[in-house]
């Protein structure tokens, strides 16, 4: 499948929620009111599927593969994209922290989490459009051709990993019901 497909694959899934929490902001600007057990969903999947799985493969073997050929964290875009995974789990931490203090009859506090959410989501699919329309070609340009072919084996070893104990189906699952509900 190759390094880069396993990723841009992974950006889909997260787009796909990205695209479910923007409907969800929308309910929230009309309503008011947050779907709380739908958006913890939503927080969840972010932490868990993009940060817990996607980023760390990202940094753990491409980033680090990079460093190894001379990119730097201070080169662009590498120095954005480790910056963005950053203020990703730190923004993911104020959100999880926000919906768990929320008050349910207040819309003023609906609609600013409402914002501080689609500020997450903002940033995210931005990060997901430098890396696939920038970052991938710039790291092309550092590896050797036996570096993309030994990344392809370590990203594919991991895929097959998380497709076997069922980790990868969970999530791609939950991504599609949290798309679905959103656009029922």
């Amino acid at each position: 499948m190759g390094w880069r497909k396993i990723l841009e694959a992974e950006h889909r899934l997260m787009l796909e929620v990205a695209e479910a929490a923007e409907a969800e902001c929308r309910h929230i600007e009309l309503t008011g009111t947050v779907r709380t057990d739908l958006v913890g969903d939503m927080i969840g999947f972010f932490r868990y599927f993009g940060d817990g799985l996607h980023h760390p493969k990202e940094e753990a073997l491409l980033f680090a593969r990079c460093h190894r050929r001379g990119m730097t964290d201070d080169d662009e875009p590498l120095e954005q994209m480790i910056g963005e995974h950053e203020w990703c789990r730190v923004k993911l931490d104020g959100l999880e922290q926000d919906l768990e203090r929320l008050d349910f009859g207040d819309k003023a506090a609906a609609l600013g989490y409402a914002a501080r959410l689609r500020e997450y989501l903002e940033v995210a699919r931005c990060h997901v459009e430098v890396e696939e329309a920038v970052f991938f070609d710039t790291a092309q340009h550092y590896l050797t051709e036996s570096d993309r072919r030994e990344l392809t084996e370590e990203f594919e070893a991991v895929h097959w990993d998380e497709i076997e104990e069922g980790v990868a189906s969970y999530w791609e699952d939950l991504a599609h019901k949290l798309w679905i509900a959103e656009t029922q």
